[in-house]
This record gives structure tokens, sequence and C-alpha cells, in this order.
């Protein structure tokens, strides 16, 4: 096995480890929330199914006598700061059992600082967890606009500064993605065009890397 997949199979170990609870409860057919919480990568930004119709689609397929109900709580142009704001109604009011975070690009594009980042990331997360719900934190896919790309590379692996810190699950979505480059995907065709936003394909693979967890 290369070291990247030995690296890979680590932390996807590690993510199983903090869904657990989740994982129990769909395998035992229980009734679960989900809550797919952040920007427009979550909430499926000009495209007909995200990650999250995906995702629960799949769930549905291999947990069939589970009740499962996602909630698709992302915003499209928000931040970590309007993410602050809207937690208590839109993730906390529906007393989940799991919440995925996924914020990054807009706070790079406006240039919010680094530590204000990780500060408004760490209190999303510590805010679901004292109420009593699994925390999974996502990064985001890569861009296709180099500058940009560049840029949000220094905001993705805060995400997962935080997830070690407070003891939560953390996905790397954009590793997840260049590993499928790297094998001869076009990333291209994984994005819409102009856009920078995962198209449908693109999607996918952000809900088989969540079913890996599962």
């Amino acid at each position: 096995m290369t070291s990247w997949k030995r690296r890979m199979s680590r932390d996807y170990e590690d993510a199983r480890r903090h869904v657990a609870r989740a994982r129990k409860e769909l395998e035992d057919g229980c009734s679960i929330t989900i809550v797919a919480f952040g920007d427009s990568i979550t909430a499926g930004y000009a495209v007909r199914r995200g990650f999250p119709s995906f995702w629960k689609e799949a769930l549905g397929k291999k947990y069939p006598e589970a009740s499962i109900a996602m909630v698709n709580s992302g915003t499209p142009g928000d931040t970590t700061l309007d993410g602050r704001a809207r937690l208590p109604w839109a993730v906390l009011s529906y007393h989940p059992d799991l919440v995925t975070i996924n914020f990054g690009i807009n706070d790079a594009v406006m240039g919010l600082p680094l530590e204000e980042f990780k500060a408004n990331f760490k209190e999303m997360a510590e805010n679901v967890k004292i109420e009593g719900a699994e925390v999974l934190l996502l990064s985001s896919q890569p861009l296709e606009t180099p500058y940009y790309d560049r840029l949000v590379l220094n905001y993705y692996p805060i995400v997962g500064e935080v997830a070690k810190e407070l003891d939560v699950g953390f996905l790397d979505v954009y590793e997840a993605w260049m590993e499928r480059v790297k094998v001869g995907t076009s990333l291209g065709s994984l994005i819409l065009p102009g856009l920078d936003h995962p198209n449908e394909e693109g999607y996918r693979i952000i809900a088989e890397e969540l079913m890996k967890l599962f």
C-alpha cells in the first residue's frame, strides 16, 4: 500500500470513530436527523442535487430500516461569521444527531483573518458538540482558478486543526478530489464551467467519501 493510501486509511478510521453513534443508530434502524451546514458547496449551488441528496440516497440504500431526515442548511455566500449567527435556528433547532460543517471558500475570498476563521469554526463545532450531536468537519474541493485555489489552501488545513483540537471528525474533501485527479480524472470534469463549484459528479465524490464512514 502506498504512503498516501495508508494515510487516507488512517484518516477514514479516525473519522469513523467520530460518527460511531450515528452509524449505530442507522444499523439499528432508528430515526436519525443529519444537518448539513455550510455555504454554497453544501447548498448545492446551480445543480439539481448536491452532496446531501446523494448522501441521503446512499444511506437509505444501505440502511433501509432507518428513518433518515437530512436537513440541508447550506446558504450560498455564507462565511463562518454568517454560520455563527444562524447556527441556533439553522442547526440546533433541529436537535440533530449528526452535523457536518463546511465553510471556507467565502472566508478566503473575503479575506477573513485566519485566526478569526479558526475561532468561528471552533465556536460552531463546540456549540454543536455541547448539544450532544456528533460533528464532522469538511474541507471543500479544489478550485480551477489558480489564484483562488492557492488562497483557500491557507484555510482548509485549519478545518483539520480544529477537528483535532476539539476531538471531532474531519473529512478532507480537497484531498479526496486530488487523489482522483492524480489517477487521471480531469478536475474540470467535476466543476461547473466558470463557477468553481462542483457539478453533480463532483458532489457524488463527496457523498462517496462520506459513505466510507458509514
